[in-house]
């Protein structure tokens, strides 16, 4: 009598879309904004409305994502850390969409009069301008936040190290952060497009690229990017950035690493993640929850 031996898919399939998430799911991401982003271009789509809808369809899909293959679980979003993470949110998300409105709107207005500085250049000199331009500005008042010396050293790490305080990173994360720190950011982000004066093309594809790199770079799902780590900063970059070990919490870049290769911050290791993410150490900060105590820390060191 023959005897058959049943043979159980699931943990081969899992074995497969893992690595279909690891390898393929990021390049995939990258290639879809590219390609709306030139659909756009070529059939007259509005760009906000693109904008929109591929915004709102990446976080979602971006979160089951992550749900369902976490890079490591003891990173995963839990119930308290979601409350928390909430009270960050209401208290940023309308200083950021004010900021994001005005800026928005003047760089627009800009683009339409065409009166900035790379008019009349092309799309790609002008995306490669804002991306150099705005990584540059926004690279040194990084890196000044973390390693910044002195009075006006300590009180930017006071308006920063909000958002190093969780000891994990995911997608949700990202909201945790001092409203000073945000302004500075936001405004960083946007002042480029006002001065340069970018055609609204070059902004979409910024921002774009911009929205899914800043969602990655606090990503818990193991993305292995390879050479792109060099041309775009995501997972695998960022994730150094927020290790509690100061040696290696360089990567200072938020779109790109140029100004990181250029200035020695570069740190990229392909076998292994952080030991431990969050401040070296943390009893020296209240905790992340306690958000009274969290928004005080700037104002404490102005009195000092």
């Amino acid at each position: 009598m023959t005897t058959h031996t049943l043979v159980q898919p699931g943990p081969a399939l899992n074995g497969i879309m893992a690595s279909f998430v690891s390898r393929v799911f990021y390049p995939l991401l990258l290639a879809v904004t590219l390609a709306l982003y030139f659909g756009a271009l070529e059939h007259g789509w509005n760009l906000a409305t693109v904008f929109a809808w591929m915004a709102g369809t990446r976080m979602l899909l971006l979160l089951a994502v992550e749900f369902l293959y976490p890079a490591k679980p003891e990173w995963k979003m839990t119930w308290p850390s979601f409350r928390r993470d909430l009270k960050y949110m209401a208290v940023n998300g309308g200083i950021a969409g004010l900021l994001k409105l005005g800026l928005g709107w003047l760089a627009l207005d800009m683009s339409r009069l065409n009166t900035g500085i790379v008019a009349g250049t092309s799309i790609f000199v002008e995306f490669v301008a804002l991306l150099l331009v705005f990584e540059f500005f926004q690279y040194w008042y990084h890196r000044l936040s973390h390693e910044g010396s002195g009075r006006w050293g300590a009180w930017l790490w006071s308006v920063h190290v909000p958002h190093h305080l969780p000891n994990k990173v995911y997608l949700l994360m990202h909201a945790v952060g001092h409203p000073l720190n945000f302004l500075v950011s936001l405004a960083t982000v946007q002042l480029p497009l006002v001065v340069l004066g970018a055609r609204p093309e070059s902004i979409f594809l910024f921002n774009a690229l911009m929205g899914l790199q800043g969602l990655l770079s606090q990503y818990n799902v193991d993305i292995k990017a390879g050479p792109l780590n060099y041309l775009l900063v995501g997972t695998e970059l960022h994730r150094f950035h927020h290790s509690a070990d100061i040696h290696e919490a360089k990567n200072y870049g938020v779109l790109t690493p140029f100004w990181d290769l250029v200035f020695g911050t570069f740190e990229y290791h392909t076998r292994r993640m952080p030991a431990a993410l969050g401040v070296s150490e943390p009893l020296q900060y209240p905790d992340s929850n306690d958000l009274v105590k969290v928004l005080a820390l700037p104002f404490k060191r102005l009195g000092k």
